[in-house]
């Protein structure tokens, strides 16, 4: 009669017991597998499942299992399906697991068809102690070692996503996730917008070190970094040049993005005490080229950026699609892009010639505030009288 010995649970089990390292035993014939157990529970914690689906789901919850040892005929699932589940498996844990399977020496088809599938190792049925236990041991080594090296690559790649200097991300990682989010803008029909921003320092003291100028450029980038949403993205691409992506929802939108963030930049206290920002703005944006990708729209952005600092100019430096030149935000009337928080932006920014050709447009959308506002005076002017006969027709002082 064929039946399940199942192991104490791990919390459970002695100190000892849980210091040492797991293998999975999967065999529906308990003689087996009270039989590799005896071999090796002195050196090893066993834990033992009666089919391949039990056995399957030991590995998936179970991260403490170095190695699995497993029979080829089993209910429910069999030993091949039960390596091929672990070796296409997403989980890297799970897909480097060693797995060794039980057979006989004139199993040749049987061999070669496991070993197709991914079978690590193989024991013949009359295995002794000491050359199981030598196998067994070598597989944990190997198995603790790559773990440890997943770890140690795990954290070096968590080092290297944040720059500490300016909290902003590390550009290879900065990169990546862009390219993610041009990914799934595309998928999703939206739009991605990277804007490049190049500063330029003044300082009230004649001569400065370069140890100084850096540090003032780390200032910089933290003041961006303090002032992007969590869902944006910001890096350092050059000493004195920055970089954000965003999700757009249209022009006006970026606009007023790229706005704010030089309103923030250019505060007197971004790079600290004694020294002027200048900020020079260039936007790249997905729509222009759906077939850019986020690199590309980085670099795109930058020398639009560049641009608008070689020509001196304040304004935010925009582009259409390739071939065709690139030109700046001229503010006409007629394109839509302006409302009352981008017209107050500029005009803090001190680019209110921008803001001049849509003042029929801001004065139509103020229209409402202007005429509360009359009535307020209105009301004012009139005496208590007749502001309680406005507050009785709906008009609230």
């Amino acid at each position: 009669m064929r039946c399940s010995v199942s192991s104490v649970p791990s919390e459970s089990k002695p100190a000892a017991a849980a210091s040492k390292p797991r293998i999975l035993i999967a065999d529906d014939s308990r003689i087996v597998r009270a039989s590799l157990t005896q071999h090796i529970r002195d050196r090893f914690d066993i834990r033992e499942v009666v089919d391949g689906e039990a056995a399957w789901q030991a590995i998936l919850l179970d991260s403490a299992i170095r190695v699995v040892i497993t029979d080829l005929a089993m209910p429910k699932v069999d030993g091949f399906e039960l390596i091929g589940r672990v070796r296409s498996s997403k989980v890297q844990r799970v897909r480097e697991l060693p797995v060794i399977v039980i057979t006989s020496a004139d199993e040749t088809t049987e061999r070669e068809r496991a070993s197709a599938a991914g079978a690590t190792d193989f024991l013949d049925r009359g295995i002794g102690s000491a050359e199981l236990t030598a196998r067994l041991e070598v597989l944990v080594r190997l198995s603790s070692t790559r773990e440890a090296l997943q770890e140690t690559q795990a954290t070096l790649e968590s080092s290297r996503t944040v720059d500490p200097e300016t909290e902003l991300l590390a550009l290879a990682f900065f990169d990546k996730q862009v390219e993610k989010l041009v990914s799934y803008a595309r998928r999703n029909l939206s739009d991605v917008a990277l804007i490049s921003v190049v500063v330029e320092l003044t300082f009230n003291t004649p001569q400065q070190s370069d140890s100084e100028i850096d540090q003032r450029a780390k200032l910089v980038g933290r003041a961006l970094a303090a002032s992007i949403r969590l869902e944006d993205f910001g890096t350092r691409t050059d000493r004195l040049e920055f970089c954000v992506a965003t999700q757009s929802t249209g022009l006006s939108g970026v606009l007023r993005f790229a706005a704010r963030l030089r309103k923030v930049l250019e505060n007197v206290d971004a790079a600290g005490p004694g020294v002027e920002v200048w900020t020079c703005i260039g936007v790249a944006t997905l729509s222009e080229e759906l077939r850019r990708g986020g690199e590309e729209l980085r670099l795109l952005a930058c020398k639009r950026a560049q641009q608008a600092q070689s020509s001196h100019t304040r304004r935010i430096i925009l582009g259409a699609a390739e071939g065709v030149a690139v030109g700046a935000y001229e503010g006409r009337p007629d394109d839509g892009s302006m409302d009352i928080n981008l017209a107050l932006a500029l005009i803090r920014a001190g680019r209110t010639p921008e803001v001049v050709p849509h003042l029929a447009r801001l004065l139509e959308q103020i229209s409402p505030l202007l005429k509360l506002v009359r009535q307020q005076r209105e009301l004012q002017e009139s005496g208590p009288e007749a502001a309680g006969n406005a507050k009785l027709q709906g008009v609230s002082r």
